[in-house]
């Protein structure tokens, strides 16, 4: 019973630990994401809110982790630096085949090394300083409730909406609104879209269903007549199930004014 008892907490100490370790490697890789946005929350939560990209990630780094200590355990005894390398081996060659050869894989496969090898250092401090492993795990509900909070700066907005419609003026705008579009499946909504930008701010949209995911869209030639001399952006999409889609407009520390017609078909 005792041994039984024992080998029970070494596996969960074991996977506390592998956890840990991949939750003080996200965090790392949060620090740099924030430094590289200039420290803008809202761009920040925007990488975030990518659920299943970072489930890819960590699912990966744990199954490919536990695989390289099985080999370890059961076949052949290598030391720390072998184990080292093959993890960064094994974050080198993920993207080579949904990718294939060529510049831009070499670049993802050795920033890919580079998290792999962090990942590595990381479980190696973790398993000498046990009292860390409950702080790291902390990670995760954070970064959780990190992502769920809108950081979108809005100042002196007003807006004009009606069921086919939407406009907003703004002195400044960074982050996100949402536009609601109720549709039923086989709709086709046609948008146009205008911005009005007066500062060197950037934009943009997308479209996306109650899930989060994207909704791929197509661009038309036609444009608009009533925004006259104005950039126009009609687009379309079909609905391919009833739901509250969304038009999505972002700002960064733009000042201007957007206006937003569509019809449905």
């Amino acid at each position: 019973m005792k041994l039984e008892i024992t080998f029970q907490n070494n596996v969960i100490e074991y996977i506390l630990n592998k956890i840990a370790a991949l939750g003080l490697l996200i965090f790392i890789m949060c620090i740099y994401l924030i430094s590289r946005t200039g420290f803008d929350l809202n761009e920040f939560t925007e990488y975030l809110s990518n659920i299943k990209i970072w489930g890819l990630i960590c699912g990966y780094a744990l199954v490919m982790t536990m695989l390289i200590d099985l080999v370890k355990h059961k076949w052949i005894d290598f030391t720390l630096k072998t184990s080292i390398l093959l993890h960064c081996l094994a974050g080198f060659i993920v993207f080579f085949p949904f990718m294939g050869i060529h510049l831009f894989s070499l670049i993802a496969g050795s920033v890919g090394a580079l998290c792999a090898f962090i990942y590595s250092i990381s479980y190696y401090f973790i398993k000498k300083k046990n009292h860390f492993v409950w702080i790291v795990l902390l990670v995760f509900p954070l970064l959780l409730s990190i992502r769920l909070v809108d950081f979108t700066i809005k100042e002196e907005w007003t807006e004009e909406k009606t069921k086919s419609s939407f406009s907003a003026e703004f002195e400044r705008f960074n982050g996100k609104h949402e536009i609601p579009l109720p549709l039923e499946k086989g709709d086709i909504v046609t948008i146009y879209i205008s911005f009005d930008q007066i500062n060197e701010g950037g934009y943009g949209y997308h479209i996306s269903d109650n899930y989060g995911d994207l909704v791929g869209i197509k661009e038309l030639e036609k444009t608009y007549k009533e925004y006259g001399d104005i950039d126009t952006k009609p687009i379309q999409f079909e609905a391919k199930k009833t739901s509250v889609y969304k038009l999505i407009v972002t700002g960064d520390n733009l000042k201007g004014k957007i206006d937003v017609k569509w019809k449905i078909d």
